[in-house]
């Protein structure tokens, strides 16, 4: 909720704005009142995107992957927008015994680090407590 306000008010007072839904349970969407949420598809679960980024398909067992994947095109490919905020949902972690994350995790450590880095943008990033 918190993330929502300071986005809605930045937004308000001239700042170009990009939350990030890094919290397991993404509700960030429908707090900022975006139409639909549940369709918005997150970054993790982009196996197409994943695996031509990394090398390696989600999933799989790969002892090599780029660990320095380009992301620096992502953001504004696949954000959503509304009300002046522009929304990017990182998604959720797999269950342990449901394969090798390793890719997916490298993935949107770089895509990340580049947005709170390369941007110039006020970055919110909604995170799960604790």
């Amino acid at each position: 909720m918190l993330a929502s306000l300071l986005s809605t008010i930045l937004v308000q007072l001239g700042y170009a704005v990009l939350a990030i839904d890094a919290d397991p349970n993404a509700t960030l969407a429908s707090s900022l009142g975006f139409r639909q949420p549940e369709r918005i598809v997150p970054i993790s679960e982009m196996g197409a995107l994943i695996e031509e980024r990394t090398g390696v398909r989600p999933g799989q067992a790969a002892p090599y992957f780029k660990l320095k994947p380009k992301v620096d095109d992502i953001p504004e490919r696949y954000w959503v927008e509304h009300n002046g905020i522009k929304l990017t949902v990182m998604g959720r972690l797999k269950k342990g015994g449901s394969g090798c994350y390793c890719p997916e995790n490298a993935l949107l450590e770089a895509l990340l680090a580049h947005i709170l880095l390369r941007r110039d943008e006020v970055v919110i990033i909604d995170m799960e407590a604790g």
